[in-house]
C-alpha cells in the first residue's frame, strides 16, 4: 500500500503516532486521525474523541491539501491577524489555483470569489453562493441569503478573525442577512463555526462515490451510475453538518 505508506510518513512528521489500530493515528495536540483505504466502506472508529477521517483517495488527490489542513488542526501555523489584511474579490482562475491547492474539496464554480491579502500574499479564499431573497415569516418584508461554500488558508497560516472578516465583508456589500454553509463531518464537528455564531440545523446523509484507484478522482454514485467499472470501487462518506447564521452578520 504505497499510498498508505506515503500517508504514515507525512503524517508522523506532524506529530502524529500511531495506534494499535494500525489506520488509526493520534496526535497530543490535535484531533485522532482514521484513514481508510480504498475498497472500504466502514470507518472503523474505536475513539471516543474527535476524529478525522481520511480516504485514500482523497490523500491521492489532494495529498498537499490534506496536510495544508492537519498542520491547521494540530496548531503548527504561523498566526496572522485579520485586521492586518484586506478583503479583496478575486477572479476565477486565482480562486481555482488557490482552492486547487489548499482545500481538501478542490475548486467548486461559486458566484461571488473573495481573496484575504497580507500585503501582496494571497492567505486565504473564500467562495460565496450567488444570493437569493426569501420572504420573512410574517411575509412583511424580504431578506437576502447566500452560501458560504468554501473556504482555505495557505499552508503554514491561520489568519486569527479572517474568516469572520470575510463573511462581515461579504454581507455588508451585498445586504446579506442570513449565511448558510455546510461542514464536511469527516473534518470538522462545528465548533469553529459556532464560535461565529453559526447553529446546527440538522445534517446531510452519507453519500456514496464511485473512486477511481489510481487517481483519486470521485463520480457521485446513483441511479445513472451504480453499475461496477473496471479501476473504480465504491467509497462512502458521513454527510456534511447543516449551518445557518442567525445572527444578523451585517451588525
Amino acid at each position: 500500500m504505497a499510498d498508505f505508506q506515503s500517508f504514515t510518513q507525512e503524517i508522523t512528521g506532524l506529530g502524529y503516532v500511531s495506534s494499535d489500530n494500525v489506520f488509526l493515528f493520534t496526535h497530543q495536540q490535535g484531533p485522532d486521525v482514521v484513514f481508510v483505504p480504498m475498497g472500504t466502506m466502514d470507518h472503523n472508529i474505536d475513539s471516543e474523541r474527535y476524529t478525522i477521517i481520511i480516504h485514500e483517495d482523497v490523500w491521492k488527490l489532494r495529498t498537499h491539501a490534506v496536510i495544508n489542513r492537519l498542520k491547521a488542526l494540530t496548531g503548527q501555523t504561523r498566526r496572522v491577524h485579520g485586521r492586518a489584511c484586506k478583503i479583496k474579490r478575486i477572479d476565477q482562475k486565482t480562486a481555482a489555483d488557490f482552492l486547487e491547492n489548499y482545500h481538501t474539496g478542490g475548486y467548486i464554480n461559486t458566484y461571488y470569489k473573495y481573496g484575504i491579502y497580507f500585503e501582496q500574499d494571497l492567505l486565504a479564499v473564500a467562495l460565496f453562493a450567488k444570493c437569493r431573497t426569501f420572504q420573512t415569516t410574517d411575509r412583511t418584508a424580504t431578506y437576502k441569503s447566500s452560501e458560504l461554500t468554501r473556504f482555505a488558508c495557505k499552508t503554514g497560516i491561520r489568519i486569527v478573525g479572517g474568516l469572520e472578516k470575510v463573511i462581515r465583508a461579504f454581507c455588508l456589500q451585498y445586504d446579506v442577512a442570513h449565511l448558510m454553509t455546510y461542514a464536511d463531518r469527516e473534518w470538522t464537528d462545528g465548533k469553529t463555526y459556532f464560535s461565529l455564531g453559526f447553529v446546527k440545523k440538522g445534517s446531510t446523509p452519507p453519500l456514496t462515490f464511485w473512486a477511481n484507484t489510481q487517481t483519486g478522482e470521485r463520480v457521485l454514485n446513483n441511479e445513472d451510475n451504480n453499475q461496477q467499472r473496471d479501476g473504480w470501487c465504491i467509497k462512502k462518506n458521513l454527510g456534511n453538518i447543516k449551518l445557518e447564521l442567525t445572527k444578523n452578520p451585517r451588525i
